[in-house]
């Protein structure tokens, strides 16, 4: 059941998508990857370009700890071009725990610079590194995941973490990329669960702010407004996708057309380990907003992929059902309702006892005529209703 259009290299490890750029033509991903085995550990940067989003080639590895310094890992991040369009990266940088340079308690935020304009090789420095210090004494834990964007005349970074047991995106300032300023906490939860909050993207979309993040648990979007002091005004939230095994720690970028498109990874749900590889991409998704808020649109050429299929619905045609898998003693159904309720429901999709089977469900905004985009690439789906987005995985063992 090996995805074959989702992104994922040959084998081993990867999670979450990283700096995420395009350049000359070329569109780049990084992602976290482990290049000795199929399971989470020694995180490097792995590298993948295409043209046009869809079809992918592998490059080497991007970015290796730097043993020499003490880092251990390559954590989470992001690109940000300058005013001459020049791309720079931003990753989360981990240590030894003895070392006090642990993910909880000692991460650091250390910049990467491409050596080429190929982008095939980024070299870091710890020489403009951020440390849990710029804070004056208020401690971040889990502090990582670093997303930077230029705004009126300077850059702004946010990080995620929690600070004093409840999860937070917390605001930077510079003036060039290199000397930051702590400013304050843009967006915090409001229980004390100790849960941090990861991977967050502030990216700016038809005149809105849009601030992702996943705290470890469904992805969430917060849309608002940037006043002149930096604080969010938040206008609606929402859960972007319904389960975290089939989306989560999504990245979001500006092409050069100006699109904003944005990018998830897909864990795997068949709690099978040392298969070989673990993990695939999302189809990548062009972000709106309309009047049912932030909704995404299958990257164009999407609808001629293998397995996906493009359909408009009435409303009075609702309920539906689409048979997703069907193997005669395995079935994956997809069912919409006049409701606006959407459901994967996966409690036959598998005959194996490891796989998750619960049923995946989200409401989405009904009209008189209802866009569905529907993709299935072996044991990945994806499912669109007229701009939200239902993702998980699939497992029959036939």
């Amino acid at each position: 059941m090996k995805p074959q259009w989702h992104y994922r290299p040959e084998s081993n490890w990867i999670n979450d998508p990283n700096g995420l750029t395009q350049v000359d033509g070329w569109y780049h991903l990084y992602y976290q990857y482990n290049p000795h085995g199929d399971v989470w550990g020694d995180i490097h940067w792995g590298h993948a370009r295409s043209r046009d989003l869809l079809h992918w080639e592998t490059l080497p590895i991007a970015l290796t700890p730097d043993a020499a310094k003490g880092e251990l890992h390559c954590f989470s991040g992001g690109c940000c071009k300058d005013e001459n369009g020049k791309p720079h990266f931003f990753y989360t940088s981990v240590g030894a725990a003895e070392d006090g340079r642990d993910c909880v308690h000692g991460a650091q935020q250390w910049y990467a610079e491409p050596t080429d304009d190929t982008l095939t090789t980024l070299i870091q420095t710890d020489e403009y590194a951020l440390t849990d210090a710029i804070h004056g004494g208020m401690h971040v834990r889990d502090w990582r995941d670093p997303c930077v964007l230029r705004h009126r005349g300077q850059y702004l970074m946010v990080l995620g973490g929690c600070v004093e047991e409840r999860g937070c995106v917390l605001l930077y300032t510079s003036p060039d990329m290199r000397s930051w300023t702590y400013r304050h906490i843009l967006a915090q939860s409001d229980k004390a669960d100790g849960i941090p909050w990861e991977c967050p993207n502030l990216f700016e979309v038809d005149g809105k702010f849009g601030l992702i993040y996943s705290p470890c648990a469904q992805v969430r979007i917060k849309l608002g407004m940037l006043d002149e002091g930096l604080r969010f005004h938040e206008e609606g939230e929402e859960i972007l996708e319904p389960d975290r095994n089939g989306f989560y720690a999504p990245q979001v970028f500006r092409d050069e057309q100006g699109r904003s498109i944005l990018i998830g990874w897909m864990p795997e749900a068949d709690r099978v380990a040392h298969k070989g590889w673990s993990g695939v991409m999302s189809l990548p998704r062009v972000l709106s907003i309309t009047e049912d808020g932030l909704c995404a649109q299958p990257i164009p050429g999407a609808d001629n992929l293998p397995g996906v299929q493009c359909q408009q619905i009435l409303r009075e045609d609702l309920p539906k059902t689409w048979v997703i898998h069907d193997n005669g003693t395995e079935q994956t159904l997809l069912t919409l309702t006049a409701d606006g309720l959407l459901c994967l429901d996966r409690s036959r999709s598998t005959l194996a006892d490891g796989p998750e089977k619960h049923p995946i469900t989200r409401t989405v905004p009904v009209k008189d005529v209802n866009d569905v985009f529907i993709a299935v690439d072996a044991s990945a789906v994806e499912v669109m209703v007229n701009g939200k987005w239902l993702s998980g995985r699939i497992y029959p063992t036939k």
